[in-house]
């Protein structure tokens, strides 16, 4: 199958659509630094840098040789600042317009698959209207829809990553099922596997101080999930420190296993915080969702479970899939905002894998 993916981001949806046998013809960003990291790690995709308003993808479609209706499948998730569950939620905010020009894509380009992604709490935004918005067009399109919520950790992703996966079929052989998990906290409940945790993605990574980066491996891998994100290399790339300051250092010192920045002295605190902030890492859970500035101890959970830092680049990259081979462009503030706002590898290969089934 063939696919054109939207708000390609640094490629994870590509990734796992493409690991799953699909390929990847056309995509589509508008941020140049994320279509550097794109085009380096999927060289044989056309990328159109451009504002998604200003493309003819019915001109472009027809450029790599396709007509509307020969391409099977339509990928990509609109940006989620206009509709995110931390966000502004503002029914006006103009990012939100690109929700409809995934739907014209989709219309120009007349896929035989849909796949919509977005953020946990889409289907209720706005009492449901643009999840029910998404439904309706999309069924006036000839589409028959699947939808659920996906949490990655339950497939074996080592941290806890929820997206509302959205599925349009026509023409299809059978039902577009969503994949079931496989992993739980309990391994003994209905012979699933055990999740992962965050220490086995990234006990292979040597300590960091502050300020510091390695080069060097800690060890081989110690499993499976390792092994496979390895892929090979024997230099490591990307594993780097913060330069924290004094004040920073003392603060990261006194913050407990699994404790937060409510476990400071007051006179160490901000003056407003969220309880999550300055929180450490458990060790032997999933993690929970990264964000964007999982590299900055004051975010949402991101100091590491026994070093006095927060994650690295590469431990962020870990945590979402890529593989120490995945070249991420930019600074480091712009590779963390990549990788923290990605979709992971895995969800793309899992619903990939249920698209080529029919």
């Amino acid at each position: 199958m063939k696919a054109v993916e939207l708000f390609a981001g640094a490629g994870g949806l590509s990734l796992g659509l493409m690991r799953s046998g699909i390929e990847i013809v056309l995509a589509n960003e508008i941020d140049p630094v994320c279509c550097e990291t794109y085009q380096i790690n999927h060289k044989n995709t056309n990328m159109i840098s451009a504002d998604i308003h200003d493309i003819d993808f019915v001109s472009e479609i027809d450029k790599l040789g396709f007509k509307p209706g020969q391409i099977e499948i339509v990928s990509g998730g609109p940006p989620c600042q206009g509709f995110s569950t931390v966000g502004s939620k503002n029914k006006k905010d103009p990012r939100n317009s690109l929700f409809f020009e995934f739907l014209r894509a989709v219309s120009e380009i007349q896929p035989r698959f849909v796949l919509f992604e977005n953020v946990s709490g889409f289907k209720r935004l706005y009492d449901g209207e643009i999840h029910n918005i998404l439904l309706q067009e999309l069924g006036s399109l000839g589409y028959d829809i699947q939808h659920g919520l996906l949490d990655a950790s339950d497939f074996g992703l080592p941290q806890i990553r929820k997206r509302t996966i959205v599925v349009g079929a026509r023409n299809c052989k059978g039902k577009i099922l969503i994949p079931n998990p496989t992993h739980s906290l309990d391994c003994d409940l209905f012979g699933l596997q055990k999740k992962l945790s965050l220490i086995e993605a990234i006990s292979d990574l040597p300590q960091l101080g502050s300020g510091e980066e390695s080069e060097i491996y800690l060890s081989d891998p110690v499993n499976d999930y390792q092994t496979s994100l390895r892929c090979g290399q024997k230099h490591l790339t990307e594993h780097n420190a913060s330069n924290y300051g004094e004040k920073m250092q003392k603060i990261l010192t006194l913050i407990p296993p699994g404790g937060c920045v409510e476990d400071l002295p007051k006179e160490l605190r901000p003056r407003d915080y969220f309880a999550n902030t300055y929180a450490r890492l458990l060790p032997n859970q999933p993690a929970p969702t990264i964000t964007r500035n999982f590299g900055t101890p004051s975010s949402s959970r991101c100091v590491h479970p026994f070093q006095n830092r927060a994650l690295s680049t590469r431990e962020g990259a870990r945590l979402q899939g890529f593989p120490d081979d995945y070249f991420f462009a930019g600074s480091k503030i712009s590779k963390n905002l990549q990788i923290g706002n990605s979709v992971p590898p895995l969800l793309g290969e899992l619903i990939g894998k249920q698209l080529l089934r029919n």
